[in-house]
């Protein structure tokens, strides 16, 4: 549990380092709509991470 949990934060600070704010709020959309079971918000947030990734 505690190496998911680091590759998580790892995860989430290589996103913020090479997108900033932007792929911050699209990984904490896709987390709270996972974790809330919204599957809109988690589409927002995979769509966002999807546009920035293409870029």
């Amino acid at each position: 549990m505690l190496a998911l949990s680091l590759c998580a934060y790892a995860f989430e600070q290589l996103i913020q380092w090479r997108y900033g704010a932007a792929g911050m709020v699209a990984v904490g959309l896709v987390t709270w709509g996972h974790k809330s079971r919204n599957t809109t918000c988690t589409a927002i947030g995979l769509t966002a991470l999807a546009l920035l990734l293409a870029q």
